[in-house]
């Protein structure tokens, strides 16, 4: 298992061209000792985390089905982060590994976008930055400038492999100007030999696109993307039930892996047959409170990156009002990470969240229909 985990970090390393992280000690013995913390869960962090969310906007071009803002919740009030605003909050993390410049937003809306990737990169040369997008915006011009500026990875969500299922999910787009997109900026990275980024193509399962994980995977492999995601059991807790059954999510994943494998389809992400999560008796055991996953919102809010951003998972402080080092164990931190720690429920939204929805397949048959909907 020892050996097996260091070819897959070496893999990860040469990968995001990021063998010089080796010559940054601190940040190596930071993750290294995030890693023991992490396992052991104490009040006290002593090191931070290596991965993080900086959000440099929460305003979006569309109106996905799946997201808060389509049920009319808003947590906090639409914005863009101040350039010097992402350079003080950037300063607070120098063991940063793994950077995400999402949140609840279209990371390419913000007007400065390159100029925060370029400045990231040349203060943080080891750090891996990656954005999820809708592709919407990703234009011939867009496209040139994402080669080698500094941009490791670029996910495109979306969600359907037919217009008409899109449309329904993704509002607000238009598949074959997504399509159109993800061909050129494949098509340019070849002709200009960019090694970076990589681009991938994201799927979430919904109701409303069974059946379309497999013709997404053909139009992957035809585009000649790096890889796929998938991700299923997207249930958040604001108004989204599932009415899909277990062996609905089955044969699909099957079907879809059977394809993967003979297309040459590359996978980073793909759903686990355990579902124990699902499992109400399962006991409380989330991470996020150790920084598991960790959001830095536009307006410099320490939150959970997780997808419930309403009261019960409030701001533990900001960033632009005291440094994260006075944060990242403060009162509220630790309360969480005591409640956790006795796998008791910090909030309500913790509590039927868990990383997944334990009632994500209560009322469905095993036809895959909703009873409350019969």
């Amino acid at each position: 298992m020892m050996l097996e985990s260091v070819i897959n970090k070496y893999r990860k390393l040469r990968e995001n061209g990021a063998f010089n992280v080796l010559l940054r000690p601190g940040v190596v013995s930071n993750y290294l000792a995030y890693q023991k913390e992490i396992a052991a869960r104490p009040l006290i962090m002593t090191s931070t985390p290596p991965g993080m969310e900086i959000e440099l906007t929460n305003r979006c071009n569309l109106a996905c089905i799946q997201c808060l803002r389509s049920r009319g919740l808003k947590p906090y009030a639409l914005g863009d982060m101040d350039f010097d605003n992402f350079k003080r909050i950037l300063a607070q993390f120098p063991h940063v590994m793994n950077l995400c410049l999402n949140g609840f937003g279209e990371p390419l809306m913000h007007k400065q976008f390159f100029d925060i990737v370029a400045y990231t990169r040349r203060v943080r040369p080891w750090c891996k930055i990656g954005i999820y997008s809708n592709g919407m915006l990703l234009d011939a011009e867009k496209a040139h400038r994402l080669m080698d500026c500094g941009v490791a990875e670029v996910d495109i969500s979306l969600d359907a492999a037919h217009p008409d299922t899109y449309h329904r999910v993704r509002r607000g787009g238009k598949l074959d100007v997504v399509h159109d997109n993800i061909k050129r900026l494949v098509r340019i990275k070849r002709k200009t030999r960019a090694r970076f980024p990589l681009v991938g193509m994201n799927f979430v399962m919904l109701n409303e696109n069974e059946g379309e994980l497999v013709p997404f995977i053909e139009h992957a492999a035809e585009f000649g993307v790096d890889f796929v995601n998938c991700i299923t059991y997207a249930s958040y807790d604001w108004g989204f039930v599932n009415r899909r059954s277990v062996d609905s999510y089955r044969r699909e994943l099957d079907a879809a892996a059977e394809r993967m494998a003979a297309l040459g389809v590359r996978c980073k992400s793909f759903p686990s047959s355990d579902l124990s999560w699902s499992d109400p008796k399962q006991p409380f055991g989330c991470k996020f409170f150790w920084g598991e996953s960790l959001r830095i919102t536009y307006a410099g809010d320490v939150t959970l990156g997780c997808c419930v951003p309403f009261k019960e998972t409030f701001s533990y402080g900001n960033t632009l009002e005291r440094p994260f080092s006075e944060i990242w164990n403060n009162e509220r931190f630790q309360e969480n990470r005591r409640l956790a720690r006795r796998h008791a429920p910090p909030s309500p939204a913790c509590a039927s969240c868990d990383a997944f929805c334990k009632r994500f397949f209560d009322g469905v048959t095993p036809s895959g229909s909703s009873s409350a909907a019969s």
